[in-house]
């Protein structure tokens, strides 16, 4: 008998493991922790440079590992909330039909040249992330860029790399970036907005090799499947479907869709409500439960009008497209037990002070170039952006200072490490929970990201550099 190919482990597995190698090294790496207080610049709570102290080893017992599963549930439940809705209501507006004429409609215009529409839609995406800070909130679009793509013959990849190659690309270098780059500021005492030059510039660079990632990507995996004849999906991932068996009929008749009164009536509700939500989490701070609200709501208009009337007919199918994101809920979960058995374990603080000890020994563009590495490092911990200006900037700006490396440069080399890194790493929200809406195993995912992100991280070396030597801080 030959020998057994390795097979990569799922993404529940795969997290597990992580969970129970974190509960191990609770065991063997030393407590310890930073003072911290109330940042007057941003009214949050930040560590206090220099007050890393080890403390009593705070070990988490097999007890306790079992309950991290719990725990990070209760962590992420307005994300795992806001997915169920999604989902449910998403599956309602696409059994309308009124998407597929629409991109039918679309495809017939530009001549099936469905890359216009995956530009505009990244562009449009990529705004969104560098201007406003927008990421979690436009997980609401994956069931549409999934039924999109698979519509016009791609794979579910290419839809999840349109949503989140687009947000994670421009908030590298995001020109606003108010929850990241604006807070990192506001730490390292730099003024807010400053650098914008530089920070145009690498924007604009990672979302052009973005967009080329994308398409190269999206016209192979086409092609492939234009060879053999017919588009092909793994069965397994059918557990998490926008009924697949029934997009593939749309994809070799999608340009006989026709447009409907109810479909026309159906488009129109869903810009409306996504321009209406859009609006209020800009103007008037929405979160999640305004957005879930909205997407309800349009499910309840749109599942009378498609379904004559029958309430019934549109709670069924609500319901049936909703549990299909139980999985997307317990991956979110497990990714979050990761972080709290680190905080119980006390080592999250030793982990970030041990990384930031070879960062003191490096000069200039070596010191940036060791932020961004480490951060990669740290964002894996620390998966929010926010929280990990809080803890990393009171340490990195004072080592910026001794390394003759500009604030400015190390905010950037920051910025940079926290959204590219969030492409890679098993432990991020966002990503996470697009992947498993759409049925994506995270392996397949990472073969996908892994070249986008050396890319990045090549073209966040040259702009760090040009930082360095000409200072470049307006």
């Amino acid at each position: 008998m030959g020998k057994k190919k390795f097979k990569f482990p799922n993404t529940a597995t795969l997290l597990l493991i992580v969970v129970l190698v974190m509960g191990i090294l609770t065991y063997i790496i030393p407590a310890g922790q930073f003072d911290r207080e109330i940042n007057e610049a941003t009214g949050r709570e930040g560590v206090i440079a220099g007050s890393f102290h080890y403390i009593e080893q705070a070990p988490v017992s097999p007890a306790k590992l079992l309950e991290a599963p719990y725990w990070g549930f209760l962590d992420v439940v307005d994300i795992i909330a806001i997915v169920f809705i999604i989902g449910g209501s998403m599956g309602v507006i696409i059994n309308s039909g009124a998407i597929h004429a629409g991109i039918g409609a679309i495809a017939r215009k530009t001549g099936n040249r469905s890359d216009i529409i995956f530009v505009i839609l990244m562009l449009l995406f990529s705004a969104a992330s560098t201007f406003l800070g927008m990421a979690e909130e436009l997980i609401v679009f994956v069931p549409l860029l999934v039924s999109i793509a698979l519509s016009l013959g791609y794979d579910k990849i290419t839809a999840v790399g349109v949503l989140l190659l687009g947000i994670y690309g421009a908030g590298g270098f995001a020109i606003i970036g108010p929850f990241n780059t604006m807070i990192a500021q506001k730490v390292a005492g730099v003024e807010l907005l400053s650098g914008m030059g530089l920070r145009t510039i690498g924007c604009v660079g990672a979302v052009a090799i973005s967009i080329h990632h994308v398409l190269s990507y999206a016209h192979k995996e086409k092609k492939k499947r234009q060879e053999a004849g017919a588009v092909k999906y793994d069965k397994k991932e059918q557990a998490l479907k926008l009924d697949e068996d029934k997009i593939k009929k749309e994809v070799v008749d999608l340009q006989s869709y026709k447009m409907t009164a109810a479909r026309s009536i159906t488009l129109v509700i869903l810009i409306a409500g996504i321009s209406l939500m859009a609006v209020g989490v800009y103007k008037w701070g929405w979160w999640f439960e305004h957005m879930s609200a909205i997407f309800f709501a349009m499910a309840i208009v749109v599942g009378l009008i498609t379904n004559r009337g029958s309430f019934d007919e549109t709670v069924k199918i609500f319901l049936e497209n909703a549990a299909t994101m139980a999985q997307a809920a317990i991956l979110l979960a497990l990714s979050r037990a990761i972080i709290f058995v680190i905080s119980e374990g006390q080592i999250m603080d030793t982990i970030v002070y041990a990384i930031s000890i070879p960062l003191s020994h490096l000069n200039g563009i070596l010191a940036a170039w060791g932020i961004y590495i480490s951060q990669i490092i740290v964002n894996f911990f620390v998966p929010s952006s926010t929280g990990q200006a809080m803890v990393m900037m009171p340490i990195l700006t004072p080592l910026a200072d001794l390394s003759d490396l500009s604030r400015q440069v190390a905010v950037h080399a920051f910025t940079a490490a926290d959204y590219f890194g969030n492409m890679i790493i098993p432990t991020h929200p966002t990503t996470l929970a697009c992947l498993a809406i759409a049925g994506i195993s995270y392996d397949k995912w990472f073969k996908f990201v892994l070249p986008m992100f050396l890319k990045w991280s090549a073209w966040t070396f040259i702009v760090l550099a040009i930082g360095v030597v000409t200072d470049w801080a307006f």
